[in-house]
């Protein structure tokens, strides 16, 4: 087995992946999204290659540029752009201006894909929406995000990713029994996954035209697709009941729950299997429990996993974490210490691994980054840049892409059609860095060239 686990370390050994192709080199994306649940989807594509031009509104550019938690920033930038604004291209378009259209048009006609997350209906008020630009370029693929689709009596209500874990079901079971306290499903789940399943559907649809030559309309409903993330509403279907909140525990399996250990730590216990049980009692010193409740089903008694629960739970509380993940280890049942953002940082194994990445920018310095979804042996996902000031790829794609002169450019920032950041956090370049030295930004290229 040892020769294996060399291999795949090998395999897929981050250092070696700047060497390798990406899976979406010349699959170009116009990105017309904003927020979180958007550009999770068009982050993904842009990490495994894809050439994605982010078009936002000139001065502030994308509203989560601004909005920082709890309003902290770093070096001028919210941290979250990062995150999922990197390798992007920034450009401004003024969509309110009839040359502003007319570029996006140009854009188009050389693009596979568009993605949106605006409001139902209002990409096509805009004069870019799914019906004006397949006109465009017959066999576009138009992915629309929104929180309750585009059409349906509430297709014009407005949505959060909070407002979409409400409206799914999901916080219905979240909180302990008992209890009228319901808690919110960790950061923006509801539109993390939602945006990552769009890169799935995005595929799909690539797939499909390669086959046939024909582009499609993709309509992906943040609500609905919480709603198919957790099916709970299906057992309620089938008996007439509500599934009991669960608080800390696993109902699908016993003993199997969250519990703090002596040295004020948590940890998560799960016994799965038969096997798994007679291992944490041996570690327990209970060789009676096994006899007692000798199948998974005898355990997931409503009574009988209370108590093993209770036991389970006792003995965790009298020892220290990194002792009952070493018995784990030892006697065969899963164990895991609950980690925390320390942990995430400066594990070592996540570096080995690439599941956290340490990457030097070269206008914002060193910056830690989640590692790819999933690591492809042949043609893995890269990081080649951060987020950008607004506007910051104005030449290099208005030039480079469709051949615009100078002249033009300048044409176009006197009436307001293409711009670049205001003097604000989030939108501009760290006080430090000479923007006008930069290359990319004063790109002098002659025009025909991609990006």
């Amino acid at each position: 087995m040892e020769e294996y686990f060399q291999f795949t370390r090998e395999l897929f050994d981050p250092a070696k992946a700047k060497d390798k192709p990406q899976p979406l080199k010349g699959i170009r994306v116009l990105d017309f999204t904003h927020f979180i649940y958007g550009p999770t989807c068009t982050g993904i594509l842009a990490r495994y290659g894809a050439e994605v031009i982010k078009i936002e509104e000139p001065g502030t550019g994308d509203m989560l540029r601004l909005g920082a938690w709890w309003g902290k920033y770093w070096k001028h930038t919210n941290p979250l752009s990062h995150a999922l604004h990197h390798n992007k291209y920034f450009v401004t378009i003024n969509l309110k201006k009839p040359e502003g259209k007319e570029l996006v048009y140009k854009l188009a006609e050389k693009a596979d894909v568009v993605v949106e997350n605006l409001a139902a209906g209002t990409a096509e008020a805009w004069g870019v929406g799914y019906t004006q630009l397949r006109e465009i370029k017959p066999d576009i693929i138009y992915l629309s995000c929104s929180t309750y689709g585009q059409y349906g009596p509430l297709r014009f209500f407005p949505g959060w990713d909070l407002l979409a874990q409400a409206a799914a079901g999901t916080i219905t079971i979240t909180g302990y029994p008992g209890t009228d306290k319901y808690y919110k499903l960790p950061d923006y789940l509801g539109d993390f996954y939602p945006g990552t399943l769009g890169v799935l559907v995005i595929l799909f649809a690539l797939y499909y035209r390669k086959k046939t030559g024909k582009g499609q309309y993709i309509d992906l409903a943040q609500v609905e697709t919480l709603t198919r993330l957790l099916p709970h509403f299906t057992y309620f279907s089938i008996t007439g009941q509500e599934l009991e909140r669960t608080g800390n525990i696993d109902p699908a399996m016993a003993p199997a729950f969250i519990h703090k250990t002596r040295d004020g730590k948590f940890v998560a216990i799960a016994a799965g299997t038969d096997e798994h049980f007679k291992a944490l009692c041996t570690a327990m010193g209970r060789s009676d429990l096994p006899a007692k409740y000798p199948t998974e089903l005898e355990r997931l008694k409503p009574e009988n996993a209370r108590e093993l629960n209770t036991i389970a739970q006792q003995w965790v509380s009298q020892k220290d974490a990194v002792e009952i993940v070493s018995l784990g280890k030892q006697h065969g049942f899963p164990a895991a210490e609950v980690v925390d953002d320390y942990q995430i940082t400066h594990e070592e194994w996540r570096r080995e691994r690439g599941s956290v990445e340490t990457f030097y920018d070269e206008m914002y310095r060193e910056f830690l980054l989640p590692g790819p979804q999933a690591f492809l042996s042949k043609s893995p996902a890269k990081v080649k840049w951060l987020c950008r000031p607004v506007g910051y790829h104005n030449r290099l794609v208005l030039k480079g892409w469709l051949g615009l002169s100078d002249k033009e450019l300048e044409e176009l920032e006197k009436k307001k059609v293409i711009g670049y950041w205001d003097d604000r956090p989030g939108a501009k370049p760290p006080l430090y860095y000479d923007i006008t030295t930069d290359p990319i930004f004063n790109y002098q290229g002659n025009g025909g060239s991609t990006p």
